[in-house]
């Protein structure tokens, strides 16, 4: 099974599911604002999570004007599109490298990686890992934060010097006031160096608790803060763990 499908819940077909969230600056809060299904090269889906109207501060996103509808297209849509990095750039080579993936990657692969952030704004985008029959399971994605951990633990050099390969520790931060079941990645030695997406966040904690392993896969020394740390979490979840479905997520239809 490729780390891009998810299985839905009667195995019958697959699709790539991908969480949008909504940062309110002004009180530093995370909310699931949407989602976007891909059930191939030519068929895709959006739709607002329910409740979303409630959701201080927030505004239905250009080309998704109503709340209640569900979109449906042959193409993605330039609200995507626009939120990976033009592939003529001439630094696009270096960017796609940060990624860990290689220049021919589809831009849901690209957005899958980068987390699909514009400079300014407060989107942030998460695939639903692969999880298998037997509850095998990885993801892999961008530290977020890293800056911020940097400066507050104090901890440039430890993550400087930090290798493709090494081991990362999952712990618990729960003074932190946007998330308190937040996890810190951690160095082997115990040195904060980031955090897990929150929207991961449950996930982890179920790889956590089920001995799994988590470790860098690139120290991107040349990268800007955002797109510093690429680090890998394996392991094994429950069978048939729910990740961006049941509740407020739609079903995969």
């Amino acid at each position: 099974m490729s780390s891009a499908e998810l299985l839905t819940p009667n195995n019958t077909r697959t699709t790539r599911r991908f969480a949008i969230t909504w940062r309110n600056r002004l009180r530093r809060a995370i909310a699931p604002v949407a989602v976007l299904d891909s059930f191939g090269p030519t068929d895709y889906q959006f739709q607002y999570l329910d409740g979303v109207s409630t959701v201080e501060g927030f505004r239905p996103f250009i080309g998704f004007p109503d709340f209640n509808s569900v979109y449906i297209s042959t193409r993605l849509w330039p609200f995507f599109e626009l939120r990976a990095m033009d592939r003529k750039r001439p630094d696009f080579p270096e960017y796609i490298s940060w990624l860990g993936l290689k220049p021919e990657a589809s831009t849901l692969d690209i957005l899958s990686r980068s987390g699909g952030g514009n400079k300014g704004d407060s989107v942030h985008i998460v695939e639903a890992p692969a999880i298998a029959s037997d509850g095998a399971t990885e993801a892999i994605f961008l530290a977020r934060g890293v800056r911020y951990a940097l400066r507050d633990y104090g901890t440039e050099d430890a993550a400087n010097s930090l290798h493709p390969g090494d081991k990362l520790l999952l712990g618990d931060d729960v003074t932190n006031e946007a998330n308190s079941r937040a996890l810190l990645l951690k160095t082997s030695d115990g040195d904060a160096v980031g955090w897990v997406p929150d929207l991961l966040v449950d996930y982890a904690r179920a790889i956590r608790g089920g001995g799994g392993n988590v470790e860098l896969l690139q120290n991107n020394l040349r990268a800007p803060w955002h797109a510093r740390l690429l680090v890998r979490i394996s392991g094994r979840v429950p069978s048939g763990m729910p990740v961006f479905t049941g509740g407020v997520w739609p079903s995969i239809s």
